[in-house]
Order: structure tokens, then C-alpha cells, then sequence
């Protein structure tokens, strides 16, 4: 009982920030196995944890799991729809996986949150291009 007891007291203290941190260190050490580990534990404890899908998908990403990046990519522009970055990388994983209407719909959300003028000129670059 006594073991049991501990047990919880110890999971309450999980932080996510701190597994979204861990995952951080090992995706900059290309330790992407335990990167997406500790992601997932974040995200397990905090479903609606915006950076952790979208480092989750940056990871899967790097790893060329394009199908697995964009489901967290798309999870984290639905936790946090203001995330220029999040929809610039949407737009961007779109793109390469050939998806060109909603590459561009992503790219108009980009230019929509008013991003600085240099992003601004690259959307709009990208935007004529899948236009072509």
C-alpha cells in the first residue's frame, strides 16, 4: 500500500515541461528515438501541449516520417492556432508531401498572423511558385 501510495505521489510530480525539455536535449543530440519518447510523455501527461507536438513533429521530421510529422504538426496548430511557426511548418511539410492546396491555405494562415517582413516575402515566395 505503502508502495502504491508513493507511486502517485511521485506521478503527480511529473512535470511535462521537464520531459518536453529532455526531448529537446536529445532531438539537438539527434537522439531522435528518446526525443519522441519523452515528447509523448509530455504530451501523455499534458494532451494539449502545443510545442511538444510540434517538436514532436520536427523529430519525425528528421527523421523523414513526413505522415507522422504532419498529424503532430496539425495537433499543435489546433492547440495553438496563432503559432506562425507551426503553420509555416505545416505549410512547408504539405508542400513536400506534394499536398499543394493545402500548402497554400497554410501559407495564407502564415501571412494572415502577420509574420516579419523577411517570412512574409518567403511565404509569399512560396505561394507563387505553388501557384504555377
Amino acid at each position: 500500500m505503502l508502495a502504491l501510495c508513493f507511486s502517485l505521489v511521485m506521478f503527480a510530480q511529473e512535470k511535462p515541461e521537464e520531459y518536453f525539455k529532455k526531448g529537446i536535449a536529445f532531438s539537438n543530440e539527434g537522439r531522435y528515438e528518446e526525443a519522441i519518447e519523452f515528447m509523448k510523455k509530455a504530451i501523455e501527461l499534458k494532451p494539449k501541449y502545443a510545442e511538444s507536438h510540434l517538436h514532436l513533429g520536427v523529430v519525425y521530421a528528421n527523421k523523414k516520417q513526413y505522415d507522422e510529422s504532419i498529424k503532430e504538426i496539425e495537433k499543435a496548430v489546433a492547440d495553438k492556432p496563432e503559432s506562425i511557426t507551426a503553420h509555416w511548418l505545416l505549410a512547408m511539410l504539405y508542400d513536400k508531401k506534394q499536398m499543394k492546396e493545402k500548402a497554400l491555405a497554410e501559407w495564407q494562415k502564415v501571412l494572415n498572423l502577420n509574420p516579419k517582413d523577411e517570412m512574409k516575402e518567403l511565404a509569399k515566395k512560396h505561394m507563387e511558385r505553388l501557384k504555377k
